[in-house]
């Protein structure tokens, strides 16, 4: 039976290999960005913002357009009436507009867009690192169960020469029958083990193949991305929160909001517009012969019923607001690299101590094994440190994984990783 475990991981793990060329993590990622319909999306969202710039520096210039009309109404009887409305009424004209004076909030306007493409650049900077952290994961995980698989083909191995030499003892007399059929239970249970195993290296796989884009049975190489890290102290890595992509994308957020109350303070300035008309035809009479004119305007508020300064106060608790989600996001990204630094530091001495009880545990059970060879232990004392040199190989390479994992949580929180420079338009 155990044979028959060994030969399915292999087959396992044979077809994977043959059926992709190997990707490295850092290919995967990049799969993933070309792929991945949310950095598309987020992609054009900033597209969308840097239009609006443009939109209201747009209305700063000059703005002109082509009209005409044709008006047909009752002859007047009045004969003087008749020179300044006419029966038929023909004007072409070119119209010029230009905006001169807006309480400056035209200015405002411009950097409060600026600031929210800004704002939605970063934005999109953390949805690129979160996709690597998933990109990661999803990487690890396939690594730790294939690992796991190869951990559980070589203790196969071990259960199968372990209940061919226990069926010998018995044949012979010297061991019980309970003795092999312990083992042969052990043995099932890891036959078990080791379907469950397959099953979610095979989920994992399709999981993979969704983020990156690439093939389900892709290779994948071990990036041992905590081998000799040397890890900082803590406040190295809290020094570096204020260049997280949120904390900048809270930032601008904040001076956006600050633009905006400027914006809403500039509707109580007068607004000053100049129009000019260039007439390619007027109607017959008086004003035939006046082809252009100028006219500059004037505009004060003074009463609006309130609703300006009511804009005034909303714009002032908007910037309350994006102060406030600023100080949150400082104060998680503080605790997330908290967290996660304390959590990589307990992996590392983990994996440590796991490599100690690994190699004991081994050597307990060879020693076991030549004991009850010579009759100075018993079964079940084998069997229990089987177990165990099984267990600690397993958690072993699952802590070295997690570890890697750990290391990639507390990079991203603490700003280490940059997020790859996207191509602008």
């Amino acid at each position: 039976m155990a044979q028959l475990i060994s030969i399915s991981i292999l087959c396992v793990l044979t077809m994977i290999s043959k059926s992709a060329i190997a990707a490295t993590l850092q290919e995967a990622y990049q799969s993933a960005l070309q792929k991945n319909e949310l950095v598309g999306t987020q992609n054009e969202q900033v597209r969308q913002i840097r239009e609006r710039v443009k939109q209201v520096r747009g209305g700063m210039y000059p703005q002109i357009s082509a009209n005409a009309t044709y008006l047909m109404q009752p002859q007047p009887s009045d004969p003087v009436a008749r020179d300044f409305f006419p029966e038929r009424q023909t004007t072409i004209a070119l119209t010029a507009n230009q905006v001169l004076f807006r309480g400056l909030r035209e200015f405002a306007g411009i950097r409060q867009q600026k600031d929210l493409v800004s704002a939605q650049e970063e934005i999109r900077n953390q949805m690129v690192i979160s996709l690597y952290q998933d990109v990661t994961g999803s990487y690890l995980n396939i690594l730790t169960l294939e690992q796991d698989l190869k951990n559980i083909s070589a203790q196969a191995k071990i259960y199968d020469e372990r209940v061919s030499e226990l069926s010998g003892r018995v044949r012979r007399g010297e061991s019980s029958s309970s003795d092999m059929l312990t083992a042969q239970s052990s043995q099932a249970a890891l036959r078990a083990e080791a379907q469950v195993v397959e099953g979610n290296l095979k989920m994992s796989r399709e999981a993979f193949a969704f983020i990156t884009g690439l093939s389900a049975g892709e290779v994948l190489t071990d990036p041992d991305l905590a081998k000799s890290q040397k890890v900082g102290s803590l406040s190295s890595y809290l020094s570096k929160i204020e260049n997280r992509y949120d904390i900048k994308a809270a930032r601008e957020q904040l001076s956006a909001m600050e633009e905006e109350v400027s914006i809403a303070k500039g509707a109580h300035w007068p607004s000053l517009d100049l129009t000019g008309n260039y007439y390619f035809r007027r109607p017959e009479g008086f004003s035939e012969d006046l082809n252009w004119d100028v006219q500059l305007r004037l505009s004060l508020p003074l009463f609006e019923g309130g609703s300006t300064q009511s804009k005034v106060r909303e714009a002032a608790s908007k910037r309350i607001e994006a102060d406030l989600t600023l100080a949150r996001a400082r104060r998680m990204a503080e605790q997330e690299v908290r967290t996660y630094y304390e959590n990589f530091q307990a992996r590392l001495k983990q994996v440590e101590a796991l490599e100690k009880a690994g190699s004991l545990s081994e050597k307990n059970y060879q020693v076991l094994q030549k004991d009850y060879r010579r009759g100075l232990a018993r079964n079940i004392d084998v069997q229990v440190a089987l177990t165990d040199y099984r267990m600690s190989a397993r958690a072993l390479d699952q802590a070295r994984f997690a570890a890697q994992m750990d290391l990639v949580r507390l990079q991203v929180a603490a700003a280490e990783i940059e997020a790859p420079k996207m191509k602008e338009d």
